[in-house]
């Protein structure tokens, strides 16, 4: 049995994760879903993208510690956040690109007044550090996250869907040959029909039991999905290096 810890913006994105690991882990695997989630106390982070850089924020100094007092143990851990925060998410830029804004130094990104009130100076992308692809997208939040865990002695595995997990359904269930991590809003061209491919979306939410129907699709073509989106695949194979130490 292996246990992987989820780190993750919410509850659909979790379901992704779960359920895709347990497609190409070969022996049994169990998920602890450990942000946002009130068993572990975290959904005091709040969720999204935020929530999980305040988790990382929160866990910087301690993070050896803290896995090793969940039981059971964890084997590896896994973070993600998808790339449309930062094709989307001026402020995502601001502790590591300079700006001309005074209160760079001093606000905390997170809960920054000027990015709130839409103010925020930063351009995206900045293309001298990030051109906008999708591995460009990917790379850079990947610095991000390593930036609010801080120094530690092993990076868990960064999982990065390009523009957001919602592609891997786009990758699955259509046959056009498109630059699929480039599509903007996945989950946008999902619900323009009434239902997706037979399966009704109520409302344009991502309720859990139609959402479940498209990942177990996922998971039926999880090959092609991996061979779509570069992501996907590098996700597997970043976590299957961590799980058996090859």
């Amino acid at each position: 049995m292996k246990y992987v810890g989820v780190v993750c913006e919410g509850d659909r994105d979790y379901d992704m994760i779960e359920n895709v690991i347990s497609r190409f882990i070969e022996e049994e695997t169990r998920c602890l879903w450990l942000q946002p989630n009130p068993e572990f106390g975290t959904q005091i982070n709040g969720a999204g993208w935020k929530g999980v850089l305040r988790w990382c924020e929160t866990h910087a100094l301690d993070l050896d510690e803290y896995l090793r007092c969940i039981t059971p143990k964890i084997d590896a851990l896994v973070i993600q956040i998808d790339a449309d925060v930062a094709r989307c998410e001026e402020e995502v830029f601001c502790k590591l690109i300079p700006s001309d804004c005074p209160n760079q130094r001093e606000a905390d990104p997170l809960i920054c007044d000027t990015a709130i009130k839409g103010k925020c100076p930063q351009i995206l992308p900045p293309n001298f550090l990030c051109d906008g692809s999708p591995i460009g997208l990917a790379t850079y939040l990947k610095l991000v996250l390593k930036t609010y865990l801080g120094a530690q002695k092993e990076i868990p595995v960064l999982l990065i869907p390009c523009d957001a997990s919602d592609t891997w359904i786009l990758a699955a269930f259509e046959e056009n040959g498109l630059n699929w991590e480039a599509i903007p809003d996945p989950w946008d061209v999902i619900t323009k029909r009434k239902d997706y491919h037979g399966i009704r979306i109520p409302k344009r939410k991502k309720v859990k039991a139609p959402y479940l129907k498209m990942i177990n699709v996922v998971c039926e073509k999880w090959e092609t999905v991996k061979d779509r989106c570069p992501q996907a695949y590098q996700f597997e194979e970043e976590l299957k290096r961590k799980l058996y130490r090859i």
